[in-house]
């Protein structure tokens, strides 16, 4: 589907994070792999950071290979600093635009940089279904959807669009924010308690398991590092908090790749 023709030979970048961890990588793999299964070709993998290939090898790999334009993929929730300074420079555009040429080691290759998956409804089903994976039929149930925060907005909007469709669902939900912004993920779970919660339902909206999910969050919801469910006794009453996994490895997520794909070649 994806491959040579009159214009040249074409390929796809999958970008993503990187960490130190192999969670970020494990979910990277997991999409290049579906897609491929669906028969595109000259489908590679490239990260911002602590992981390999970085963007910048991934691109020099693929210029190397013979690949004329190449359609950039994102893996991310939201645009920010990554998205509109650093990734550009790693390919050689400029930032905050669709479309450019790069020169590759002598080699021009036109770049076409598409968007973070940001407000796409099937994110909010992606939610409203571990909300209906974790609930436990309790009466007053509490959602916090959990954003890592950023300097520039996009993070926040994108957290607080998907709780505002949860919240048009019937869902209590509310936002919090692990740095940068607020409300935290501290202050929006003491206000579910405060409110009367019998359970809280947290719900990353991150790629990949990380430092953040596994040492610096559990905490903030009175879980024990690693934990995804526990007990916590808010003035005199025990309320159950459910913590979910993050959404990158939800298989519906190469659908949105795919259908980014065919935006430009059908």
């Amino acid at each position: 589907m994806i491959g040579g023709d009159a214009m040249g030979k074409r390929g796809i970048m999958i970008m993503g994070h990187g960490s130190t961890m192999a969670f970020n990588r494990a979910v990277m793999d997991l999409h290049a792999g579906i897609l491929r299964k669906r028969g595109f070709g000259n489908v590679y993998v490239g990260y911002n950071e602590a992981s390999d290939p970085l963007i910048s090898v991934a691109l020099e790999d693929m210029a190397a290979d013979g690949i004329d334009e190449i359609l950039c993929l994102p893996f991310f929730i939201a645009s920010g600093l990554h998205m509109t300074r650093d990734i550009p420079a790693k390919l050689g555009i400029p930032g905050n635009v669709p479309e450019a040429v790069s020169d590759v080691n002598g080699r021009k290759v036109r770049i076409l940089f598409e968007e973070p998956f940001g407000k796409d409804p099937l994110l909010t089903d992606i939610l409203k279904k571990k909300i209906e994976e974790l609930d436990e039929g309790m009466e007053k149930v509490g959602v916090v959807i959990m954003g890592h925060g950023s300097k520039l907005p996009y993070n926040q909007e994108i957290v607080q669009f998907h709780a505002e469709a949860l919240r048009k669902m019937g869902y209590d939900a509310c936002i919090g924010f692990n740095e940068m912004n607020t409300p935290t993920i501290d202050e929006s779970l003491e206000m579910m308690l405060d409110n009367g919660a019998e359970h809280v339902i947290a719900l990353p909206l991150f790629i990949a398991l990380g430092k953040h999910l596994m040492a610096d969050i559990p905490p903030r919801l009175h879980l024990q590092a690693g934990a995804y469910r526990g007990t916590y006794e808010h003035k005199g009453r025990n309320v159950l908090i459910s913590c979910a996994h993050p959404i990158g490895s939800d298989r519906r997520l190469s659908d949105l790749l795919e259908a980014k794909i065919k935006k430009h070649y059908g």
